[in-house]
């Protein structure tokens, strides 16, 4: 029986700005068990990245105004600060999009992963005496330990020559190894859940395709939960066990990854594979869907994407929209869900794109 390790309840996180209140997550639901790897989606601005900070309670200058989010029996909205920061980094870790900007420049990859290994296994006191550098009290063995632990998860993460590179600054390693050495930073406190918002983009398809690979080992090996956030179906559908589809804030559709992107519910999930690049034929043309994205300034009533719709009706725009219930796990918020499997997609535009060439997978974009 599987075990729920986090759950996500009707959660809404908003930002106030000049022009008004941004609902940027506007009761978003869904959960990951354990050694489940679950995809969240949408193109940029649906709310995908402001939900995993929303997880790990870094939203601010956000406020989280409604909602749940329990991790592990432990309700992370209402929690003290004391206790997310035994949390965050050590139960759950966050790898983000730039490496960069958690690799510091002036230290060795082996020096920042030791110094993780050192964070999460030593008391507070001892960190103390290190950090101050007293000659008496300064735990040697625990750093040499630490050291090895390092070149330990270095040569999981399939870093070549793991000894001799921990010795290596971030400048020197590929994108591909410094989102492993970010990987290997994340893991050194052997977390319950990872959250990876976007950890392959930029790279190439080859490296891309490693770095899923070493996720889904991690999953495999350790059994850990594994929220991945992602813009690319491609990436999704080759990785995760369910999906959850976002816009505006919401939940469009959730379910088996196989059900939700082979046999879709919401209108806003054919378009993202209609959308997509990688369902393009050498040489056709590159859709995209007419109209602006949805402002999420002062919230909307009914479905986000019912401007972008062109089966929208007025029970679309009326109010809150119901979540169907189509199968076992696989859910839709439409209101004209399930849908006929002859029904097109909303309304498109195209472009050409050169036989071989990318374009985001984002619709409108």
């Amino acid at each position: 029986m599987t075990e729920t390790l986090l759950r996500v309840e009707d959660l809404h996180t908003r930002f106030d700005t000049d022009r008004g209140t941004v609902h940027a997550v506007d009761g978003v639901t869904f959960s990951v068990d354990r050694g489940e790897i679950v995809g969240l989606i949408g193109e940029s601005g649906s709310g995908k990245s402001v939900t995993a900070q929303s997880i790990l309670r870094l939203e601010d200058p956000g406020r989280i105004t409604d909602g749940t989010i329990r991790f592990d029996g432990t309700e992370l909205t209402t929690a003290d600060e004391a206790t997310l920061r035994r949390i965050r980094g050590n139960e759950i870790s966050m790898v983000f999009q730039d490496p960069t900007e958690t690799l510091n420049p002036v230290f060795s990859v082996g020096e920042q992963i030791a110094e993780a290994v050192r964070i999460h296994e030593t008391d507070s006191r001892q960190r103390l005496l290190d950090f101050l550098g007293v000659p008496l009290f300064r735990n040697r063995s625990a750093w040499a330990d630490a050291r090895e632990r390092a070149i330990e998860l270095l040569e999981q993460m399939d870093i070549p020559n793991p000894e001799s590179r921990s010795s290596a600054y971030p400048h020197e390693f590929s994108g591909g190894l410094r989102q492993r050495a970010v990987l290997a930073i994340a893991l050194a406190s052997d977390p319950a859940l990872l959250v990876a918002d976007e950890p392959t983009t930029a790279l190439d398809t080859t490296t891309q395709a490693d770095i899923l690979r070493r996720i889904r080992a991690l999953r495999d090996e350790r059994g850990i939960g594994v929220l991945l956030i992602s813009h690319d179906i491609g990436v999704i559908a080759q990785t995760c066990d369910r999906v959850v589809v976002v816009y505006g804030g919401q939940v469009m559709e959730a379910g088996p990854v196989d059900q939700v992107l082979t046999d879709p519910e919401h209108p806003y999930t054919r378009t993202l594979l209609d959308c997509s690049v990688r369902n393009r034929a050498p040489g056709e043309r590159v859709r995209s869907v007419e109209r602006t994205p949805v402002d999420s300034i002062g919230g909307h009533k009914g479905c986000p994407f019912a401007d972008r719709c062109q089966h929208a009706t007025s029970a679309c725009r009326a109010g809150q929209i119901p979540t169907i219930e189509l199968d076992a796990g696989h859910r839709a918020a439409c209101v004209e869900a399930p849908l006929a499997t002859d029904q097109p997609s909303p309304q498109r535009t195209e472009r050409t794109v050169p036989d071989g060439g990318e374009t985001n997978d984002r619709p409108g974009m």
